[in-house]
């Protein structure tokens, strides 16, 4: 699977002063074709911009590591391309790959300055150097060029991701979090597809390349003679890269990719353990997918998650290793089995090492531990191996077959997620034990391909009609078990007990009640400025009412899609959605607005109320509010708000006043005067008091 943004940010702000040498790391790995087509340098690049956007890093000093690493990358492709150059065989046919057609005609065309041009043309930035080499480019003009074209490619990328994290911190005014998971959902379905056609297309000329670099290397002398002196060294490592035996060049390769994904998983189950921030993110999203169920996408994550019940896997499985029996196919049944039996065992051991409770929101009942996901895990673990199963028999192409597990697997993961069933870590971290676990299989699937020879004639007959009959019937039963799949509903945990209270301003100062709201990673934004005490949220919205300000519509595509538009036009819309906000880990529970004397959705009086689980001896409930201005546009996109958000306060005040709804309002000093951001980057200031009113 590829890396995304929510991946690494998280790992490169933990690693401090380090993260300067890990992403200059992954710009070195990837301005070398070889590593490059595995290793998301620009990505991590542009993640270290948005971290310099942060304020965690610092700009220039991430540039000197990124350039450094990316001339160091090109030097190495410099170098392989010599040695290639020397090993060339009639093998090796680098015009059979379009990559390399272009870089070569680049550096035909543009010389020396094609080395800066590559730099920013994806899988051919790490070809341009190597194609440099083997069209004899004098060594000291390529290192000339080489320090020219890596400064513009850190500064670029950096810049990028600098601007990159400034729009994703405005964006929250215009678009809710249901729309920046719908976004990120499809943006990560298209890097993952191209990531796959990248390394389809890529890998047969790499492998090409390295072969003739492994023959140039093997009839130095020097090397020659090294062998002669350390045979059995010398042979082990010939073995390690021969590419006509499973136990050679694919097994290296595999055991690579297995201490690859190993690792990765061992830092994710670090971040759960230890970074207290990621496992507070992973409820406040809980919290907000639960805000945006509904039913029909409620019932269609049901059916996805089927695809990954106990029942709908094994019924699945025996399917496949009766038809892999008929066809004698011994090396891909130990693949399946062990990939699927490894998988379930090290998720049990996983689950009662970790012993995390399940969400409390859970659509269904679960009584198992929720780290890391099970569904998750054999959603790459066992339909990972069912399509390499379909490749390896000629049924799908391998582009295909990986586009279509990857797809699935993502799937059922959106799916456990949606339903709440897991935690976003419990996910991630179930792909990553599924990885491990197909790349297991597939190595074992090759080694007995290789050591007992070629594949015994397929059964026929009325042996053959019954297995396929069977086959066919547990598929049957598959099916319908998906079509089928309900279990106990779990009933949504009670609220926290009500709590009566005679001091509001003991609450706050005891810590109870956060004088501050939160975007979903924990943020701070606006301030809490307002308290209403009512009897329900029913006389909340009457009061309200009566003081014209309206209820904002929930998020959901068809009022997203209206308030895009309104406010593109500038047309009305007094209920368009609001971006939610968290108080103690809970989105809003309702917002209201008022329309402006110009009647757009540019500019809007708004506040946003939770309903907290405290009492008056009255029998009043508290509803905790932040109300703010919209002000106009910032690039005629993007929500800005008024920096003073205590006349907002007033406003909301004076308003209720006004429609004889509220009795004179007190004012409590939450916290000192102070200033903040908001979500999309705004700054306001306060005195930080809040106004408490009480509904007649």
């Amino acid at each position: 699977m590829p890396h995304t943004l929510d991946q690494i940010l998280p790992s490169l702000e933990a690693l401090g002063l380090w993260s300067y040498w890990i992403i200059g790391l992954a710009s070195m790995l990837e301005a070398f074709f070889a590593t490059g087509v595995f290793v998301p340098g620009t990505l991590v690049v542009d993640a270290g911009g948005i971290l310099v956007q942060q304020g965690a890093i610092d700009f220039f000093d991430l540039a000197w590591f990124v350039a450094i690493g990316s001339i160091l990358g090109g030097e190495i492709g410099y170098w392989a391309g010599v040695w290639a150059r020397r090993g060339m065989n009639t093998r090796w046919k680098p015009e059979n790959s379009p990559s390399y057609q272009k870089a070569e005609r680049l550096f035909r065309r543009h010389g020396g300055l094609a080395l800066v041009i590559g730099r920013f043309l994806g899988p051919v930035s790490g070809l341009v150097p190597f194609a440099a080499a083997v069209a004899g480019m004098e060594r000291r003009r390529f290192l000339i060029w080489n320090i020219a074209s890596g400064f513009p490619y850190a500064l670029g990328h950096v810049a990028f991701g600098y601007f990159l994290g400034d729009v994703i911190t405005r964006i929250g005014p215009i678009a809710t979090r249901l729309a920046i998971f719908a976004g990120a959902v499809l943006l990560l379905l298209a890097v993952l597809w191209w990531l796959i056609i990248r390394i389809e297309r890529m890998l047969p000329f790499v492998l090409s390349i390295l072969r003739s670099i492994a023959q140039a290397i093997t009839t130095n002398p020097d090397v020659a003679a090294w062998s002669a002196r350390h045979p059995r060294l010398a042979g082990f490592i010939a073995h390690r890269f021969d590419a006509s035996r499973a136990s050679g060049l694919m097994a290296t390769l595999l055991g690579g990719a297995i201490l690859y994904v190993l690792i990765i998983w061992a830092g994710s189950a670090l971040d759960f353990l230890m970074a207290e921030p990621i496992v507070q993110a992973d409820v406040r999203l809980a919290n907000l997918i639960h805000a945006f169920w509904t039913p029909w996408l409620l019932k269609t994550a049901a059916h996805v998650t089927a695809l990954g019940d106990r029942r709908v896997v094994a019924a699945l499985m025996a399917s496949a290793l009766v038809l892999l029996w008929l066809r004698r196919r011994a090396d891909l049944s130990l693949g399946v089995a062990a990939s699927v039996a490894g998988n379930v065992v090290t998720v049990a051991l996983l689950k009662r090492i970790f012993d995390r409770p399940r969400p409390e929101l859970a659509y269904f009942v679960e009584t198992s531990g929720s780290f890391p996901s099970g569904h998750a895990a054999i959603s790459v673990a066992f339909y990972g191996m069912l399509f390499f199963v379909a490749w390896r028999l000629g049924r799908l192409g391998p582009v295909m077959a990986a586009l279509l597990a990857a797809t699935l697997a993502f799937a059922i993961g959106l799916s456990r997620l949606y339903l709440i069933e897991h935690y976003l870590t419990d996910v991630l971290n179930g792909w990553l034990v599924g990885a491990l676990w197909l790349l297991i299989g597939i190595a074992l699937a090759e080694w007995w391909r290789e050591t007992r020879g070629s594949v015994a004639s397929p059964i026929s007959g009325a042996m053959r009609a019954g297995g396929i009959g069977l086959a066919v019937v547990l598929v049957l039963f598959a099916g319908w078990q998906v079509a089928a799949y309900d279990k106990a509903r779990n009933v949504v945990a009670a609220q926290t007990a009500e709590e009566t209270v005679a001091d509001i301003a003991s609450l706050f100062t005891a810590g109870k009640a956060p004088n501050t709201t939160e975007s979903i990673i924990g943020t701070p934004l606006e301030p809490v400025n307002v308290i209403v005490l009512a009897r329900d949220e029913a006389a909340l919205k009457a009061a309200m009412a009566s003081a014209g300000w309206t209820p904002a519509e929930k998020p959901t595509l068809g009022t997203l899609g209206r308030a895009g538009w309104a406010l593109v036009t500038g047309l009305e819309d007094d209920t368009a959605p609001v971006t939610p906000y968290f108080w103690r880990g809970q989105p809003n529970d309702i917002a209201f607005q008022k329309p402006t004397a110009d009647k757009t959705l540019r500019k809007r009086h708004h506040v946003r109320f939770w309903r907290s689980y405290f009492v008056t001896r009255a029998g009043l409930r508290l509803f905790v509010g932040a109300a703010s201005f919209d002000d106009g546009l910032d690039w005629q996109l993007l929500h800005h708000i008024d920096p003073n958000v205590d006349a907002e306060r007033d406003n909301l005040v004076t308003d209720l006043r006004n429609a004889g709804v509220v009795a004179t309002p007190e004012m409590l000093q939450l916290s000192k005067a102070r200033l903040g951001t908001s979500v999309a980057g705004d700054p306001w200031f306060t005195d930080g008091k809040a106004a408490v009113v009480t509904l007649k």
